[in-house]
Order: structure tokens, then C-alpha cells, then sequence
């Protein structure tokens, strides 16, 4: 499992929207299937995170699995407390994520 993987769902697990975008490519492309949500551009995706932050406090992710192939990545996850399974898939542009999809389990998603 690549430690930068491990590095990038644990900023996601803190409540500093920076953390998180500091991973990004200036043109990121990111999209929450799920939930319809497509972001291009670290201001748009810094509005979603900061929502995200917002919407389910002190959530973290258990990651179960991952790889990372040339510039391609997938990982799956469990979003904790609320067990709620997922996956990322995306690229890489000197080191940093330059295009994101996150697919998850949203009738299993209860947001306290």
C-alpha cells in the first residue's frame, strides 16, 4: 500500500480543508459520483471539501485496500464511524492528484 494513499485519506480524516488540497494539481478534476458533485479547480474542490468537513465531523477513513500503477491509483475504504464502503480512483501528475472519482455506498450513508 503506498504511504502517500495513507497520508491523503488522513488529511481527509482532520478538519484543515488545506491539507487536503495541498495534494491536488491546480486543475484538479474531482468528481463524488455518488453524490453528483464534479469539481474543477482547487477553488471549487476547496468549497467541497470544506462542505464535506461541515456535513460529517470527525469522519475517517480505514483503508482496505489500494494500488498505484504508472500515474493510476485506486483505493478502497470504509468511512468510519458511519461504515460506509467505498472506493477512489484517479491520476497523478507529479505527485499530486490531477483526477479523482470517489464512488461509496450512498443508502448506507447517515449522517448524524
Amino acid at each position: 500500500m503506498a504511504t502517500w494513499i495513507e497520508d491523503y485519506l488522513g488529511a481527509w480524516g482532520g478538519t484543515d480543508v488545506e491539507k487536503v488540497i495541498e495534494w491536488m494539481t491546480d486543475d484538479i478534476d474531482f468528481e463524488d459520483v455518488t453524490m453528483g458533485h464534479r469539481n474543477q479547480g482547487k477553488d471549487k474542490v476547496r468549497k467541497f471539501v470544506a462542505a464535506c468537513f461541515k456535513a460529517v465531523p470527525g469522519a475517517y477513513y480505514d483503508i482496505i485496500d489500494s494500488s498505484l500503477r504508472g500515474d493510476g491509483y485506486w483505493v478502497e475504504w470504509i468511512m468510519q464511524p458511519m461504515g460506509v464502503r467505498g472506493a477512489s480512483v484517479g491520476k497523478l501528475r507529479d505527485g499530486k492528484i490531477t483526477y479523482n472519482r470517489d464512488y461509496w455506498n450512498g443508502a448506507a450513508f447517515q449522517p448524524e
